[in-house]
């Protein structure tokens, strides 16, 4: 399957999706959606633009994400936006709720806020586009840095200068991780410790590769598959060799460099390749620690990336069949996935020396983000935050 670098539509599609078909949801309601999305939100956020590092296209990668989550979330939750409440007797009052983490600039936390859906975002740094938004949006936008429970447990924080959150989420939330960097391989771990036999519902676009620790590291291939050097060819690695975030030719030889990316758009070249790779770790520590994982290929406006579904199948038969909650774990259920879970933290926090020391590192990046900033509060980021106000096999939407 060749994938295209740009795309001027907007599409979802599943990825060794089998005999799943029959509970998907047909393409017009995800491209009615994200029209409508656009003609509503675009003008206006384009308008109000304020970030000087990234580009107003922006608008349209988070209102073409926002048009597929609303369209998850009506198929697992049987909810509906806003404005659609108007015209029919169902409304948003069983969705759970969602957390955008490292939402960034705010545009997609604002976008599903004001559809109905109750939820909120938080980053590690405050946006200036967060101003922009009215005063009961801004409510739901935190500045907060995630430090994960596993390594509270074994530091003694004391204060770091920033407050903070463990991920602990109330129950059945859905966590949203767009681009979130090194919370990308955390996210199905934070989504099963916060409910270790219920795990979180999560989707997940994953960017920059890092180590459980935040530290740049690159992810072998799946299946033990080769890491390509520059020309081409396996490179030879040796136990213990640090593996390059980006490997570029050594000669000066454009050629072989441009024969990698034109590989690297296909399905088998982009698991080869850096995002590929944190993709298949993340979705394999996910099935390890029992998700049911789907994965499918996002297109947006301006990019194409892998996407993770996780736990989407589960929620829904439970959501639907005990009609806006799910099933009632058990204390020994829970107590060996908290095992489980941990057993693979300890694992891969190994690479960078253990979890203690994976942990500090952790932190020290985490106060050189907030350097001076206030006294650490260790809270829930949603214990005092009251909330506010299956997709088709191939769905694209006119740009």
């Amino acid at each position: 399957m060749e994938r295209r670098l740009t795309s001027r539509n907007v599409s979802l599609e599943w990825i060794d999706r089998g005999d799943q078909d029959r509970d998907s949801v047909s393409a017009h309601l995800i491209q009615n959606t994200y029209a409508r999305l656009k003609l509503q939100y675009a003008e206006k956020l384009r308008q109000n633009w304020v970030e000087q590092l990234e580009s107003p296209n922006q608008v349209l990668e988070q209102l073409s994400l926002a048009a597929c989550l609303i369209e998850l979330w009506r198929s697992m939750y049987g909810t509906q936006p806003a404005t659609e409440q108007e015209l029919s007797w169902k409304n948003t009052a069983l969705f759970p709720g969602f957390v955008d983490l490292a939402c960034g600039n705010g545009i997609l936390v604002y976008i599903l806020l004001m559809e109905g859906y109750k939820g909120l975002g938080f980053d590690a740094c405050r946006r200036k586009s967060w101003e922009t938004f009215p005063a009961e949006i801004q409510e739901c936008l935190e500045e907060r840095t995630f430090i994960p429970r596993p390594f509270v447990d074994v530091l003694d924080l004391g204060e770091i200068g920033v407050e903070i959150h463990t991920g602990n989420f109330p129950d059945n939330t859905f966590i949203i991780s767009d681009h979130a960097d090194e919370l990308t391989v955390w996210t199905p771990i934070m989504a099963a410790l916060s409910s270790p036999s219920s795990s979180l519902p999560f989707f997940v676009i994953p960017c920059c590769s890092r180590s459980l620790s935040g530290s740049s590291y690159r992810y072998p291939p799946p299946n033990g598959g080769p890491i390509r050097s520059a020309n081409g060819t396996p490179a030879v690695r040796k136990v213990g060799d640090a593996i390059e975030q980006n490997l570029q030719p050594a000669s000066g030889d454009l050629r072989a460099l441009r024969a990698i990316k034109i590989g690297e758009k296909t399905e088998s070249g982009f698991l080869n390749s850096m995002v590929g790779s944190l993709a298949a770790k993340t979705m394999s520590i996910a099935e390890e620690i029992g998700f049911d994982v789907e994965k499918t290929w996002l297109r947006t406006p301006g990019a194409i990336n892998m996407a993770l579904i996780g736990g989407r199948r589960q929620v829904t038969r439970e959501w639907l069949k005990n009609s806006g909650s799910r099933d009632s774990p058990t204390e020994r259920d829970q107590g060996d996935a908290v095992l489980k879970i941990m057993e693979v933290v300890e694992r891969e926090c190994s690479k960078d020396g253990g979890i203690q020391v994976a942990a500090k590192l952790w932190v020290e990046r985490t106060k050189s983000l907030h350097q001076g900033q206030g006294t650490v509060h260790q809270a829930n980021i949603l214990d005092d935050v009251y909330f506010p106000i299956a997709l088709p096999f191939v769905i694209q939407v006119p740009f």
